[in-house]
């Protein structure tokens, strides 16, 4: 079975977008973001997928409704939670989940650790973090200069129906 692994950076305030951006910049969170995440497989919603930039050294796995309408997408599209997991589960044995809110959401019950950038700010936005639940503890906290990163783990995910040894 797959691990699977959220990553956000959230506001004070809960923020995490403002539809197809995010309202900050702290490159020092964007750089041990994208060393987490490299070499492995990401799980991504499909708005999300079409507005990032590219993580170099990833394997994103779209979930999506619709299948991309052209040849050039550079993601595997699949159409279900558990499709995306044992997706994920046939490249790597960790997957993170990179956004949007939607997909933190389906995904967050199912998680074993969640790395979170807390973010000093309380800007205005349109996309929100949901909250993590009750069975989630604090593991670790590292203070960057301009941020905090806070791992959380979560003792009994729930499996993702579907997957196989569910």
């Amino acid at each position: 079975m797959v691990e699977l692994a959220v990553v956000c950076a959230v506001a004070e305030n809960g923020v995490i977008g403002t539809g197809n951006s995010v309202p900050w910049h702290y490159p020092e969170d964007y750089t041990q973001y994208t060393e987490r995440v490299a070499g492995h497989p990401v799980i991504v919603g499909r708005r999300t997928f079409d507005e990032m930039d590219r993580i170099d050294g990833t394997t994103p796995i779209v979930l999506s409704r619709d299948p991309p309408t052209d040849d050039s997408a550079s993601g595997t599209y699949v159409d279900t939670p558990a499709s995306a997991v044992a997706t994920a589960a046939d490249i790597d044995a960790r997957a993170y989940i990179i956004g949007g809110a939607a997909i933190y959401s389906l995904f967050l019950p199912h998680a074993d650790v969640a790395y979170i950038s807390e973010i000093p700010e309380h800007p205005a936005g349109s996309r929100l973090f949901p909250y993590l639940g009750t069975g989630w503890e604090t593991q670790s906290v590292e203070a960057y200069d301009t941020f905090s990163l806070v791992t959380y783990t979560q003792a009994a995910p729930t499996p993702v129906a579907g997957d196989v040894g569910a």
